[in-house]
């Protein structure tokens, strides 16, 4: 595996999220995609992801990319970068720190490659395919809790509170809140990965994600000793677009809450 994949991701994540402070401090516009006025895009996020993407072109004019906010690139080549500049647009737009730079590299299919920056944090969550996670340079391993009495976990809603699934979501939250030592709700789902990976959360599921919500989390979690399932327990597949995370030894009891509740039926 080429290892100037994963230098050249982190100093991207890097470089975007130095860049993401310098707009959080200036100043910035604030848009609305489409009609939904709770879905914001920033000037940062724009010029985040022009950073990333005119670099990954320039030295790999052959790899592919699928960004938030320009979408799909096809290169033709055996490798494809996932990537959202800022998850946690509306913590950032607020002046929260809770933010992420999310990178992901796929090679033929498989995640080998995640990087999640936290600029407000100085962290920076990292994984390569068979190596390992690690903050910063300390390696990390998902928390040995057994019980969901003795677990913290966090979940995420949708920008459509007239879905279905946010109704949902909210009977999920309270049916975890009551038998835990809590649920928190911080805003973006990179970073909730990367909590569970690192032993602060024992899961987290949300629905209405996109791909670049998770690639880079995904293989930080897995390469911790966690779990990543959709929510009725099937192998991860992105089309679906929800998430079960945990630390694996609370998987199952966290599906068995989920069926109980429905949550694995919308």
């Amino acid at each position: 595996m080429p290892i100037h994949l994963l230098q050249i991701a982190k100093k991207l994540a890097y470089d975007a999220g130095k860049l993401a402070l310098k707009y959080q401090q200036k100043g910035f516009s604030v848009y609305t995609k489409g009609d939904n006025p709770l879905n914001l895009v920033t000037d940062a996020d724009r010029a985040c992801e022009e950073l990333i993407i005119k670099t990954i072109k320039s030295n790999f004019p052959d790899h592919s990319i699928l960004s938030e906010e320009s979408g799909a690139f096809e290169g033709g080549g055996e490798y494809k970068w996932i990537i959202d500049p800022i998850d946690g647009t509306s913590n950032f737009a607020h002046g929260l720190p809770l933010f992420a730079i999310s990178i992901a590299v796929i090679h033929k299919g498989k995640p080998i490659i995640g990087v999640v920056e936290v600029p407000g944090l100085n962290e920076t969550f990292w994984a390569q395919q068979g190596k390992g996670a690690f903050l910063n340079n300390k390696k990390i391993e998902v928390s040995k809790t057994g019980n969901i009495a003795s677990g913290l976990f966090t979940t995420g809603f949708s920008y459509d509170r007239k879905s279905p699934r946010y109704a949902k979501n909210m009977s999920l939250f309270d049916a975890f809140y009551t038998v835990s030592h809590g649920v928190r709700r911080i805003g973006t789902a990179a970073l909730d990965l990367c909590f569970v990976a690192s032993g602060r959360y024992e899961g987290f599921w949300e629905y209405d994600l996109e791909p670049w919500d998770v690639a880079a989390g995904k293989i930080i979690l897995e390469e911790a000793g966690g779990t990543v399932t959709n929510m009725d327990g099937s192998p991860f597949n992105p089309k679906l677009k929800n998430v079960l995370a945990s630390n694996g030894i609370l998987h199952s009891e966290m599906l068995r809450i989920i069926r109980e509740h429905g949550g694995d039926k919308v």
